[in-house]
């Protein structure tokens, strides 16, 4: 690499995952683009993440804030201590492909508008061994700000790669969400910016019994909280979302929470959310009938 190489910034909350920080570091450490800076915000871990991260001391920039903050303080820690032109996201239980720095930034350089690159990824387990899971066919790319609104966040965070100036743009992480902050940043960023996705996967994105995701309950409440929020924020701004737009992706969203509900045996929970949903949108037939035969 050449002095003139764009340094990225690599930034990595952990909390309590000393079994999985080996290999996400070094995973960094062996990238085939080298200009870059590993940061590791440690979120209050009481495991023996000190013990394992001492022999990487001296190759990364270590950040304990003493206390568990959650992840939207953690990874805006790490942008503040960032000295990089880009920065790359990397949760401590994921692991990079050789070549996933250098295949991002060869987009960047050749499509300087861009704000964002993510890619595909493979699922593993918690023994890092291939796991079978459903994995989205063509990433979109371009203006995906209403389609990332309207459907199920499709993009892994640990994928994710931005440029700095887009966050004078967008703001920092919102540390008020618990959950779904990184799809809060992500649809904030492509309403200024067109993204790039990668067709090739980058990324081994770890499935555990202790991941945050895996809590849906809460997920699904933080989810309704980004849509308002994201309605909220463009709905009076050119290219934005309409009433319209806002009424059906809502609607959508109790529906899923009623074939949640549904599920997992509560019909009255689940017939209440169908029934909110019709009230956003009457002639949607699949949730009509959810609501009518299986509530």
């Amino acid at each position: 690499m050449t002095d003139k190489t764009p340094l990225v910034s690599i930034i990595m909350p952990t909390y309590n995952c000393a079994g999985y920080l080996p290999e996400a570091i070094n995973s960094v450490l062996a990238q085939t683009y080298d200009a870059h800076e590993l940061i590791v915000i440690d979120d209050g871990s009481t495991d023996n993440t000190k013990s394992v991260l001492a022999p990487y001391m001296e190759k990364i920039q270590y950040i304990d804030l003493g206390r568990n903050e959650g992840l939207p303080i953690a990874r805006n820690t790490g942008i503040h201590a960032a000295r990089g032109e880009y920065f790359a996201f990397l949760d401590a239980d994921d692991i990079w492909m050789p070549e996933k720095l250098e295949v991002t930034m060869e987009q960047f350089l050749k499509n300087p508008d861009v704000g964002m690159v993510y890619s595909k990824h493979i699922n593993i387990d918690s023994k890092s061994q291939f796991r079978e899971g459903k994995i989205r066919g063509k990433l979109p790319s371009g203006n995906i700000f209403l389609q990332l609104f309207f459907e199920q966040n499709f993009v892994i965070c640990s994928s994710v790669v931005v440029r700095k100036d887009v966050f004078h743009a967008t703001g920092l992480f919102d540390f008020d969400l618990v959950n779904c902050q990184d799809w809060d940043m992500w649809l904030r960023i492509t309403f200024y910016y067109k993204v790039i996705g990668i067709n090739t996967p980058l990324v081994k994105y770890r499935h555990s019994s202790k991941s945050l995701s895996k809590n849906r309950n809460n997920v699904l409440k933080y989810q309704q909280v980004v849509i308002d929020k994201i309605y909220t924020m463009f709905k009076d701004k050119e290219n934005g979302i309409s009433e319209k737009i806002y009424k059906k992706r809502l609607a959508a969203h109790y529906a899923k929470i009623g074939r949640h509900y549904m599920r997992i045996g509560d019909k009255t929970t689940a017939k209440e959310n169908f029934r909110l949903s019709l009230k956003m949108d009457p002639i949607n037939i699949r949730t009509l009938r959810y609501y009518l035969f299986h509530s």
